[in-house]
């Protein structure tokens, strides 16, 4: 049985704050901006930061639940009972309580989409019909990933782990296929390619990849934690990205191959931090407190900030005769609401639930 339990490492919680920062101005500034870095720069793949560090984080766990099943500590249902009971804890209290408060209110096309939001299925919508969805247009990331946790944990601890390693290969390969398909049989849906599960496979099982390596295979957790592979893999993406996206503009490049370059730039990243790995300025950055807090509360960001618009706009900026022509002053407003929220949000509703995870027996 390995010892490499899953520890808190606050490098870890900087990657969440980059994340979340990186998908805010992308949702609010980059369409709405001349700067050409702001309106350039990949800012929506925070999400896919997300993802290869949540397939790290949570295959870790699992890694670590199979261990006590193999040394029959506990069976295979109590490991799931554990999994699903403290996934529930971290991940549905706010979701739900924010859309059944909207569905309340009214708000919007809350009650249109609501079968969908409910099961967690906002994505395949999106899949089907090419639409945006409004200010829930950011839950297909989480629908996706709730998707995939319903089946990664039975598949995880029911395997032999010596399969493991040809289990998330599959994984990432049925990824590829599923993306390359869907671009070429729905050129004009884009969404069909970007929001499809399968087709998100490959960020998810790269981060289990890392899980593996970081428990069992250090030869390959020695690569991505090299700073030279780290350096090579980040100019090779600013290269892929300026040439097929930004100057030649391949469309296949963008809804193939780009997001999945980024996710292995990430893994690299993740790897380093996995460890407290980064020193000197990037220590100093990825430890700072204003930015592992940010990170630890990104969560709640991620949720609130698409509709922080409506609520200044349609709520503070009449009840208080808010003027705001200046952009950014607006964008220091959306973010100052945010946190607060998120704040808020952590004390009062994520912290206190979270802490009946320590009841989980197993």
């Amino acid at each position: 049985m390995s010892s490499n339990k899953l520890q808190h490492y606050s490098q870890l919680d900087g990657l969440r704050c980059f994340a979340i920062l990186f998908v805010m101005i992308g949702h609010w500034m980059s369409w709405n901006t001349e700067n050409v870095f702001l309106k350039h720069a990949p800012w929506g793949h925070g999400v896919i930061l997300f993802f290869v560090l949540s397939g790290y984080l949570i295959s870790n766990i699992l890694f670590e639940l199979k261990e006590k099943i193999d040394d029959g500590l506990i069976t295979h249902s109590q490991a799931l009972k554990t999994f699903y009971y403290r996934r529930f804890l971290r991940i549905f209290p706010i979701y739900y309580l924010l859309i059944f408060f909207l569905y309340y209110i009214d708000h919007a096309n809350t009650r249109e989409i609501f079968p969908w939001l409910v099961t967690y299925t906002s994505n395949l919508l999106q899949c089907k019909t090419g639409n945006y969805i409004g200010d829930f247009n950011h839950f297909w990331s989480l629908a996706v990933e709730e998707q995939f946790y319903i089946i990664w944990p039975f598949l995880i601890l029911f395997v032999k782990r010596n399969k493991f390693m040809k289990l998330i290969v599959l994984f990432m390969i049925i990824s590829f296929f599923s993306r390359t398909t869907c671009h070429f049989i729905s050129k004009e849906n884009w969404m069909l390619s970007g929001y499809f599960t399968p087709n998100l496979f490959l960020p998810l099982a790269l981060g289990s990849l890392l899980a593996y390596a970081k428990r069992y295979r250090p030869n390959i957790m020695g690569v991505f934690e090299n700073s030279l592979w780290l350096y090579v893999s980040v100019a090779a993406y600013c290269m892929a990205y300026y040439l097929f996206h930004y100057k030649f503009q391949i469309a296949a490049y963008d809804l193939i191959l780009d997001e999945y370059l980024f996710a292995f730039s990430c893994a690299f990243f993740i790897a380093k931090a996995s460890s407290n790995g980064f020193k000197f300025i990037g220590k100093w950055i990825l430890e700072h407190d204003m930015v592992t807090f940010t990170g630890k509360i990104s969560y709640g960001l991620y949720v609130y900030h698409l509709f922080v618009i409506g609520f200044f706009w349609n709520y503070l900026a009449l009840e208080y005769k808010i003027h705001s022509e200046n952009k950014y002053a607006t964008w220091l407003i959306y973010f100052l609401i945010a946190y607060l929220l998120a704040i808020l949000s952590y004390y009062i509703i994520e912290k206190p639930i979270n802490k009946l995870k320590d009841r989980s027996t197993y």
